[in-house]
């Protein structure tokens, strides 16, 4: 392939950006240059609202601000802005007016279509006038919630809209039927801001559109999939280009190919708008320069991208970007023959950059050098560290020893046979069961490299199908020894009346149809993902096996995984490497924190088979995470029990493939900097293993059947994980089986949430707690077996009778952050803070209620009546009921009212880390864990603690799940092999001392996270 062979760039490159504090100033400054806005070669009108001049500037006025610093900013879905800059104003100012001129060439009704974030729940109110010659044609509120707005994923007009998912994409157009009647010549478009009703959320505006063709909006708004209209943003008029032919037959020179049309790749997210690209075909004789072409109408803006053109002969292409005045600028020159691959991006009017391809890792590894992020540690050479990265270009050599050497600063596993580290992976998701073998035969020499096997991304396990699931079912069933009246009693002996069907409907009607028929569908699809990991594991017998599970889906199981894909498949061989992702840095759960709970089941996975790997994605992906939450996240899967990490795309928007990649700077260097520090330990990891918890937390298939996961409950689960957590309980999962194996016996402590518990389990809980363990149940708990009847074994073992259990529609939690601030309490438990003399304090109750009866004395009462809180004595232990969702109350004063988001900051919603939480509920959930003794203990209880034990040494991993720093920290330490000598990883001083019974007391600054290192 003939390529750019001489490049002369005409600008300073610079490394790769996604913020650039820069960009709001050069918007300002274009905006205040250019005379007014002119028609665009498109034909439409279209204002950035960075570029909209403030009067008398205010600091609590409208701004110009950078993208990252608004709600919605990400690589992929609803999150982008054009030109990556806004037009913001807080939630309330007083008057503030931004202005701009705009210069109309025919007169017509021109719509007025606002491009804004609409944020949930929150006005974000501001009008827009547009005067001309004296009159105002539009005078109009925009922003308001009662507004109809065009939604994004189908959604039309509508409008406000919540998605299922969060509401953290809400970008909207506004403005589909305001219309302003304009003659030729100037007017202008005026942006206000003030004061506005409450709840109030920031006004962040991205562009104001002006357009006659009514009938492509309106196509538009019907067809396209995404955010509609999007797909009519380009840097139309912006950027040109000229051609002179070097060679001495006739030259064409033409744009080469991309998904969308045109020659563009898009990553707004990926090819998804609707294009009108047709790139020019430029013809030039010999020795000949071509006039200016219009081509900026090619370039979206909505973010950077891969720009192709081509020529049959050797030419030098000129780029020019023209100016507010509207002369065309020198932008860049690059000399060649045959293809050119450009590196551009979606605010080239502002960046004045223009780049080749190669360049990107070129200015990466330059910054990387001059800055010198990670002076301390070493490269990972134990961990396997996978991503996508920068794709060695053929023919190249100064591109191929770049991108070997990026790599090798970040210790990034080379995949391709034959590398020196031999760490291979391949996917086989394509390759049908019958051809498995051969296609791992077919591998030849190559396959002794395979580490890796992937069966697929984001996957389900397979489901029965067909009239052969009936037979199989009853084979199945028969093999468990069940007759046909263990599971329908009116089926007698009779077979034919036991139907296979997991139909939610016989939840009622047919509970243990309905049961046994979800416990084979587990079953079966365990065992067929078994067939063909038994095919690989012959054939590459050193390959660890699995498939990325998002934690996203079902979503009534976000963060809480089903315990027969997340665990019975792996402890039944059906696979053997647990493998998943941590996009929890893009939904509104309590806190980010909550993503470990994944780690945690993959723990209880490989519970009896310790010496196997944990693959996950920690994604350095920005705009969207940050370099401080990439850290905390880091240093969290690997503290509880990552071995492999997988980056997926690691590598800049403009040589990215699709959605998501990493533009931030910042983030290369502190992902470089904690490989270098996962170096110093790395052996610790991979030989040894995490300390096993005190207390659990109960995960079941039964629970899973019955839907105990869902709604309020789900939330809740979630919040109950991190609030044990901040009470520095060591806590691992165990499941049905661990209580029938005699696992649960190895605890202290079990945290019960399912609504559903078997009956054969309940007897192993109830034996436990008669020996000593403590219980703690949560409303509704144990209150229901396997086939959704009274579970008479733990309702006599907590003392309790549930009358009913209230669950108001309107008063449900599905998301902390975005609903509980919005959410009344639905009860108030008075908790007993003194005995003498009387005292309580109030404790609000959300979402759900337990309606009881007790023959205990309650520990705490609900204020209109009602036990709340039951603790009973049983044999040697204690089970206690607490007839609301703890977490709930736990989490409510520590989460604001303010709107949830996509962002790209650490303030943002999504990053936000709560602390200001419930003292009397973190007594309740810390209450039957007294008696236990923590081998690691922080003064700061935010700080989490996890311990890895090796051979070759001790690794305790400190993370700060506060905002702030963290100063003269204090870890106390009773640990075996824990009195040698340690070291920060980072490098960072610290001052070990003996405390109380030989304990170990370090004293250390924390600002995010970092390792104690005993060796």
């Amino acid at each position: 392939m003939r390529c750019c062979i001489a490049v002369a760039v005409l600008v300073l490159s610079g490394a790769t950006r996604h913020v650039d504090a820069q960009t709001p100033q050069a918007a300002q400054n274009w905006g205040k240059a250019r005379p007014a806005i002119t028609v665009q070669p498109d034909g439409l009108y279209v204002a950035e609202a960075e570029e909209f001049q403030p009067i008398a500037p205010q600091a609590e006025g409208w701004q110009a601000k950078p993208f990252g610093e608004n709600y919605y900013a990400a690589t992929f879905a609803n999150c982008f802005l054009s030109r990556q800059a806004f037009l913001g104003a807080p939630a309330q100012c007083e008057e503030s007016v931004a202005t701009i001129n705009v210069d109309i060439q025919e007169a017509g009704r021109y719509l007025v279509l606002v491009r804004y974030e609409a944020a949930y729940r929150f006005e974000t109110q501001f009008r827009v006038q547009v005067e001309q010659k004296g009159k105002k044609v539009v005078d109009r509120l925009y922003g308001a919630r009662k507004n109809v707005k065009v939604w994004a994923f189908r959604q039309k007009l509508q409008t406000e809209v919540g998605w299922s998912w969060g509401a953290v994409e809400n970008v909207v157009w506004e403005g589909h039927n305001v219309f302003a009647s304009l003659q030729p010549g100037p007017a202008v478009i005026r942006l206000i801001a003030g004061k506005q009703p409450t709840p109030a959320a920031k006004r962040n505006v991205d562009l104001v559109m002006l357009t006659t063709d009514v009938d492509q909006v309106n196509m538009r708004i019907e067809k396209e999939n995404y955010l509609p209209l999007d797909g009519m943003l380009t840097q139309s008029g912006d950027v040109h280009l000229k051609v002179t032919n070097l060679g001495a037959e006739p030259l064409k020179f033409t744009g080469g190919r991309a998904p969308s049309g045109g020659n563009w790749t898009e990553h707004s997210p990926y090819w998804v708008h609707l294009r009108n690209w047709k790139a020019p075909v430029i013809e030039v004789a010999p020795r000949q320069t071509s006039d200016w072409v219009e081509v900026g109408g090619l370039m979206d803006t909505l973010s950077g991208g891969q720009w192709s053109w081509t020529g049959n002969g050797k030419y030098k292409a000129e780029f020019g970007l023209k100016n507010p005045q509207g002369k065309i600028e020198p932008l860049a020159v690059f000399t060649g023959d045959g293809d050119l691959k450009l590196a551009a991006d979606g605010d080239t009017r502002y960046s004045r950059r223009l780049r080749t391809t190669d360049a990107v890792v070129y200015d990466l590894l330059a910054w990387l050098k001059k800055e010198n992020p990670a002076p301390h540690g070493k490269a990972p050479r134990l961990t396997p560290i996978f991503g996508y990265t920068f794709p060695a270009i053929e023919g190249n050599a100064k591109h191929q020893a770049a991108v070997a050497e990026f790599k090798q600063m970040f210790g990034l596993t080379d995949t391709q046979g034959g590398s020196t580290r031999g760490l291979g992976y391949i996917d086989v998701r394509s390759v049908a069961t019958p051809k498995l073998a051969e296609y791992c035969q077919n591998l030849g020499a190559e396959a002794k490299q395979i580490r890796v096997v992937s069966l697929g991304d984001e996957i389900s396990l397979p489901r029965p199908k067909g009239d052969a699931a009936g037979e199989q079912f009853h084979a199945w069933l028969k093999s468990r020894g069940l007759k046909p009246a263990d599971i329908l009693p009116a089926a007698g002996n009779a077979w034919e009346k036991i139907i296979y069907s997991v139909d939610p409907k016989l939840k009622d009607s047919q509970p243990g149809v309905y049961y046994w028929s979800m416990r084979y569908l587990y079953h079966y699809g365990i065992q067929a993902t078994k067939e063909r990991t038994d095919i690989l594991r012959k054939h590459l017998p050193q390959a660890a096996i699995g498939a990325n599970y998002s934690p996203h889906y079902p979503q009534e199981h976000m963060f809480l995984g089903e315990v027969y894909k997340w665990v019975s498949v792996f402890r039944e061989n059906g696979m053997t490497l647990p493998w998943s992702e941590d996009y929890i840095w893009q939904v509104a759960v309590g806190t980010p924190q909550m993503n470990n709970i994944n780690l945690d089941l993959f723990r209880a996975a490989n519970r009896a088979h310790p010496e196997r790997d944990v693959m996950y994605y920690v994604m350095a992906h920005a705009p969207n995470n940050t370099p401080r939450q990439w850290r905390r996240l880091f240093h969290g899967a690997v503290g509880h029990g990552a071995t492999m990490i997988n980056l997926f795309e690691f590598r800049p928007v403009q040589t990215a493939y699709t959605e998501n990649h990493v533009d931030e700077p910042a983030m290369y260097g502190e992902v470089l900097k904690s490989f270098r520090e996962l170096g110093t330990y790395e052996d610790i990891i991979q030989q040894g293993q995490v300390k096993a918890g005190q207390a659990a937390l109960w995960f079941s298939e039964t629970g899973d059947i019955w839907g105990d996961s869902k709604g309020s409950h789900a939330a809740a689960k979630r919040g109950l994980y991190t609030a044990i957590r901040h009470q520095q309980i060591p806590l691992d999962f165990i499941v049905e089986d661990d209580a029938l194996s005699g696992v649960l016996s190895q605890y202290k402590v079990l945290y019960l949430t399912d609504a559903h518990v078997s009956s054969a389990a309940s007897t192993k809980i109830a034996a436990w707690v008669q020996a000593g363990g403590q219980l703690f149940a949560t409303a509704g708990a144990g209150m229901f077996d396997e086939q959704n009847q009274p579970n008479a074994t733990l309702r006599n073992l907590l003392g309790v009778q549930q009358q009913s259990l209230e669950e108001p529609a309107d008063k449900q939690i599905i998301w902390l952050k975005q609903d509980l601030p919005f959410t009344a309490s639905m009860a108030t438990v008075d908790w007993p803070v003194s005995e003498d003399p009387p005292e309580a304090v109030a404790m609000p109750v959300y979402s759900v209620r337990s309606r009881i009866t007790t023959t205990e004395k309650p520990m705490a009462m609900f204020r209109d009546g009602g036990p709340a809180v039951v603790v009973r004595q049983a044999g040697k232990g204690k089970a206690t009921y607490c007839a609301f969702l703890p977490s709930l109350s736990y989490y409510a004063p520590a989460i604001p009212q303010l709107p949830v988001d996509r962002g790209a900051s650490d303030d943002a919603m999504v990053h936000f880390l709560p602390t200001d939480f419930d003292p009397q509920a973190a007594a309740l959930i810390a209450a039957p864990a007294e008696g236990l003794h923590p081998s690691v203990l922080c003064s700061q209880p935010l700080v989490e603690s996890t311990v890895i034990e090796s051979k070759s040494g001790t690794a305790v991993f400190l993370v700060n799940w506060t905002p702030d720093r963290v100063s003269d920290l204090k870890v106390t330490i009773t640990l075996p092999g824990t009195g040698k000598k340690a070291k920060l990883a980072s490098g960072a001083p610290l001052k070990m001392e003996t405390g109380e019974n030989g304990a170990q007391v370090v004293t250390l600054d924390l600002e995010t996270a970092d390792v104690l290192i005993f060796r």
